[in-house]
Parts: C-alpha cells; sequence; structure tokens
C-alpha cells in the first residue's frame, strides 16, 4: 500500500508538469501569435516583379481600328516576357501630360495564373498597375512598340480594314484624295490578302522614288477622335509597303504581291 501511493504521488507529478507545460505553450503562442497551418493568398498585382513568376500561354495585341493579332510562340512570348519584366525594373513614372499618338492595349494570358493586361505607347508602358515612362527606357519602349506594331501590320489586318465598309479608302495621286469604287476596293483587298511578308527588306532600294500608286485606309475608330490613316505605297506592281502616319516608331511592313492577284 504505501508502495502504491507513492507511484500514484509520482504519477500526479509528472501529469500537473504536463498540464503546466500545455498551458504555458497555449499562453505563448497567443501572445505572440505563432502561425500554424496558415496560408497566405498574394493579389497578382500587389508586386510587379510577381506579375513575371506564371507562364505566358499567349500575348494579345490589339492595334487602333485594325483589330487584334495573338502572339503563342513559346520564344516570342519568353522574349515578351523578359521585355515588360526590364522595363518595369529599370523604368520610372515620372508626370506626362503629352496625350498617346498611337496607343497599342493588349493583354498577356497566363497558364497558371490571371490574365494581366498591359498598354503601350511611345513614350509609356503600363502592366497591370505598374506604369513607367522614365527617359532611361524610352528607347527600350519604342523598340517595344515597334515590334509589336510589326507583328499586327500583316497583310490579313491590313486586307480585312480594306474590306471593312465602316472605313473610307482613297487613292491618292497628284495631292488629292479619290474615293475607290466597291470594285476597285475588291482589287486592292485581294492583291494585299494575297500579298506574302518580306523579311529581308535590306535590298530594297525603290523608296527613293515615287510609289506608282499610293492608297489611303481611313479608319472608323471610335477611340481615337482625330483621323487615323494606314497608308499603303505601292512599287513597280511588286511590292507594297504599309506604315501609319501616327507610329512615331516609323515602322513600316513590307510585303511582295502576288503574281496570281
Amino acid at each position: 500500500m504505501p508502495g502504491e501511493k507513492k507511484g500514484l504521488s509520482w504519477f500526479r507529478l509528472i501529469l500537473l508538469q504536463v498540464v503546466v507545460a500545455c498551458i504555458l505553450v497555449g499562453i505563448c503562442a497567443y501572445a505572440f501569435r505563432i502561425p500554424y497551418d496558415e496560408v497566405h493568398v498574394v493579389p497578382p498585382q500587389q508586386d510587379g516583379r510577381d506579375m513575371f513568376a506564371g507562364v505566358p500561354m499567349r500575348v494579345d495585341v490589339t492595334y487602333p481600328g485594325l483589330g487584334t493579332i495573338s502572339i503563342d510562340e513559346p520564344k516570342e512570348l519568353l522574349k515578351l516576357k523578359s521585355s515588360f519584366a526590364g522595363l518595369l525594373v529599370l523604368g520610372k513614372q515620372q508626370n506626362s501630360i503629352r496625350p498617346p499618338r498611337l496607343l497599342l492595349t493588349g493583354v498577356m494570358a497566363y497558364l497558371d495564373q490571371e490574365d494581366i493586361p498591359f498598354q503601350i505607347e511611345t513614350n509609356t508602358f503600363r502592366f497591370g498597375q505598374e506604369s513607367v515612362n522614365s527617359l532611361n527606357v524610352s528607347a527600350e519602349i519604342r523598340k517595344l512598340q515597334s515590334i509589336l506594331i510589326d507583328k499586327t501590320l500583316t497583310s490579313a489586318t491590313v486586307g480585312m480594314a480594306i474590306d471593312d465598309s465602316r472605313n473610307e479608302v482613297f487613292a491618292l495621286q497628284n495631292g488629292e484624295l479619290t474615293l475607290l469604287s466597291r470594285v476597285e476596293r475588291a482589287e486592292l483587298t485581294a492583291q494585299v490578302e494575297a500579298a506574302v511578308r518580306v523579311i529581308d527588306f535590306s535590298h530594297f532600294d525603290d523608296l527613293a522614288q515615287q510609289p506608282d500608286a499610293h492608297y489611303v485606309i481611313q479608319l472608323a475608330d471610335d477611340h481615337v477622335t482625330k483621323k487615323h490613316w494606314i497608308h499603303i505605297d505601292r512599287y513597280n506592281n511588286a511590292y507594297i509597303v504599309v506604315f501609319d502616319l501616327l507610329d512615331e516608331t516609323n515602322q513600316r511592313a513590307y510585303f511582295k504581291l502576288n503574281d496570281a492577284s
């Protein structure tokens, strides 16, 4: 019997110590708010650098008055992602009161996170909620804008603009604009849509002379208050050059006409 009381007292002492230890741990956890199994969700636009952690699946670019094109080639997507990230890292937000001449908009669609919209003009780049327009990245912004314009000025987009009844298409001759007839527009549309893009135009020296035909597409764009013109120069009935006077990067798209057209 005395041995049983001694064992029971030791058992009670150990049990008391365990209870006191649990109470102390509970008090400390409450006092210091020690996180335990907590999951914190970071909003996708909380940090501009975090927005590039995802895998881009597609980039959609909208050219005012011409429509939207999609870029989904993996190497091009990685280059655009790198360009976007570099601009936000190096650039700064500065006050600018200059209205954009040509504003490209778009969205970077991700496989594993929310899509993020972007805007780019000659001197300003906006991605999500972050914007940069400082002088130290102005050249890179123009380069990026030029690349996206080049991607958008295709035979398909220009051909659809000519064919779109909302737009007006003129022939410019001796300083006078003459509205094309329906038949003339259909012929020009067929020529442009059948044209093949010329990538290497280093040998193209016809720009030194006057084109044998010049056409102007007046785009019916609700978002642009001033007149928006797309110009088409035709040389020797073999090549056409497409450009936009609102484009301050002076990007031109070169095409070779199909003989069958």
